[in-house]
C-alpha cells in the first residue's frame, strides 16, 4: 500500500509557519524533497543561522549569501546570525543587515564573539538604512569588530529592546546619540568593551524600566556611569568606576549592584533609597553613613574580599578593620534581610537601630564562619534586638552550636543548615 505525503498537501501558509521553527540551514534542505517544497523555505519570515561543530566560518557565510539571493518574503521578522567558530573576510555582515531592514524587519541578532577574531579583525560597519529604520522593535548587537558610528539623522522609532554587547563606539558620543533617538526603548543591555572608545557611559533615556550595565575595563580605572532614567523599575550593575553619576530613581523596584572599589563614595547609594529590593556586592561599607530606604522590603549585602594580587598597601589592614554592622548605616524599613559575608570585626553601637526593634522579619546569614569570636556576637546581638523577628536561618560553614543563643522573639523560628533540609527540626 502506497505511503501517502500528508504534509505535503497542507497550505504554503501552513508549511511556512513549520519551516519558520527551525534553523534557516534546515529550512534549505527541505527544497530538495520534491518539486512541491522547492520555494516554500524562500517564504520564510525568520532567518536563523548558526555555524556548528561541524562546520567553518566559511560554510556559514556562504550559506547567509546564497540563501538571501532566493529568499522571497516580502516582510522579515527577524534575521539571527551566530558565528562560533571563526570569523572570515566573506561575511559581508553590511549586506545581511540592509537586507533585513530592506524588509521591514522587526528583530535583528549579531552575534560574533570576540575570542574567534582575528588579531587584526577587519572593520564592520553597519549600513546607513538601518540606522533610520522604523520597524525595528528588538536589536542585538554583539561583536568587538563591530563600530556603531551613529549619524545625526538616526531614528529607531518603535525600538524597545537593545543589547549593545562588547561593541566599539566610533566617538564619545555616538553611543549617546543613539539612545537618545530611541524614544520607545524600555530595556537596555551594556557589556563595556576595553577600548569602546567611550570615557563617559551617558544613559539618559525617559521610557526605560529595565537597564543591565557591566563594565570590563581595568579594574578601579574610574570609567563613570552618568544616569538619569527616572522611569526605571530594574536595574543591575557590575562596575569598578565611579558610579557617583546616578540620579534618583523614584520608581525602582529591584536592584543589584556589584561596585568593587576600595573605599566606595556612599552618593552612589543615596540614588536606590526608593528600591523595593537591593543586593549589594561590595568591598566594604565603613565609609558610608545612615541612609533611608522607606521601601526597602528585601536586602542582601556580599562582602568582596578581594584576592592577594589586587590588595594595595595598606588596604589589608584597612579592610579587616572594624566595620560597623550595616543595620547602623541604613535605616531601613523593611521586612526582609538577607545578609552573608560579614567580616571579622564590628562596632556594636550604643543604641539599638529601630529597624531590628520594630521591622525586621527575616534573617539570613549563609557561610556563617561561626568560629570567631565576633561573628558569634553579630548573631547574638540581632537575635536579643529582633523583636518582630518571624524566622532567622543561620547556615554555618563549619557547625557550632546556634540554637542556645537567646532570642528576644519567643515565637521566632530558627533554622540551620541541618534544619534546612529538614524544616521538621527547625527550633521555635
Amino acid at each position: 500500500m502506497p505511503r501517502i505525503d500528508r504534509i505535503s498537501a497542507l497550505h504554503d501558509d501552513l508549511l511556512v509557519n513549520i519551516l519558520s521553527q527551525v534553523p534557516t540551514k534546515d529550512a534549505v534542505t527541505t527544497m530538495v524533497l520534491s518539486k512541491r517544497w522547492a520555494l516554500v523555505w524562500t517564504m520564510v519570515p525568520k532567518l536563523e543561522y548558526e555555524d556548528t561543530s561541524k562546520e567553518g566560518g566559511k560554510n556559514l557565510w556562504r550559506l547567509v549569501d546564497k540563501s538571501l539571493q532566493l529568499h522571497k518574503a516580502p516582510v522579515l521578522e527577524s534575521m539571527h546570525i551566530q558565528a562560533e567558530r571563526q570569523f572570515t573576510d566573506d561575511a559581508d555582515v553590511g549586506k545581511c543587515v540592509s537586507y533585513a531592514v530592506d524588509h521591514n524587519v522587526r528583530e535583528i541578532s549579531l552575534i560574533i564573539p570576540s575570542f574567534i577574531l582575528p588579531s587584526q579583525p577587519k572593520i564592520l560597519l553597519l549600513p546607513s538604512n538601518f540606522y533610520t529604520s522604523k520597524t525595528l522593535v528588538n536589536l542585538t548587537l554583539s561583536c568587538s569588530a563591530l563600530v556603531v558610528d551613529v549619524p545625526s539623522l538616526a531614528c529607531f522609532p518603535f525600538l524597545q529592546t537593545l543589547a549593545l554587547l562588547n561593541v566599539v563606539f566610533n566617538d564619545e558620543s555616538s553611543h549617546a546619540r543613539l539612545l537618545a533617538n530611541c524614544p520607545a526603548l524600555s530595556y537596555l543591555h551594556v557589556i563595556r568593551y576595553y577600548s569602546d572608545n567611550v570615557t563617559r557611559f551617558i544613559v539618559k533615556v525617559p521610557s526605560l524600566k529595565s537597564f543591565t550595565y557591566t563594565d570590563n575595563h581595568e579594574r578601579y580605572s574610574a570609567m563613570p556611569l552618568v544616569l538619569y532614567s527616572p522611569g526605571l523599575q530594574h536595574l543591575s550593575i557590575f562596575d569598578y568606576g565611579d558610579l557617583g553619576s546616578i540620579q534618583n530613581m523614584p520608581h525602582l523596584e529591584t536592584a543589584y549592584v556589584g561596585h568593587l572599589v576600595p573605599q566606595p563614595n556612599d552618593k552612589f547609594l543615596r540614588s536606590f533609597s526608593s528600591v523595593g529590593s537591593l543586593h549589594l556586592r561590595l568591598m566594604d561599607v565603613e565609609c558610608f553613613s545612615a541612609i533611608n530606604f522607606p521601601r526597602l522590603m528585601k536586602f542582601k549585602l556580599h562582602l568582596f574580599k578581594p584576592s592577594f594580587s589586587e590588595l594595595r598597601p595598606g588596604y589589608s589592614e584597612y579592610f579587616y578593620s572594624k566595620i560597623s554592622l550595616l543595620f547602623f548605616l541604613v535605616d531601613f524599613q523593611g521586612v526582609g534581610l538577607y545578609y552573608e559575608d560579614l567580616p571579622l570585626s564590628w562596632n556594636q553601637q550604643s543604641s539599638v537601630p529601630g529597624c531590628l526593634l520594630a521591622h525586621l522579619e527575616i534573617f539570613v546569614w549563609d557561610k556563617f564562619g561561626g568560629r570567631r569570636r565576633q561573628e558569634r556576637e553579630c548573631v547574638e546581638y540581632i537575635l536579643a534586638n529582633s523583636k518582630c523577628l518571624k524566622t532567622a536561618t543561620v547556615l554555618p560553614r563549619y557547625g557550632g552550636d546556634i540554637k542556645s543563643l537567646y532570642r528576644v522573639s519567643t515565637s521566632s523560628q530558627l533554622i540551620t543548615h541541618s534544619d534546612s533540609t529538614n524544616p521538621g527540626r527547625a527550633t521555635t
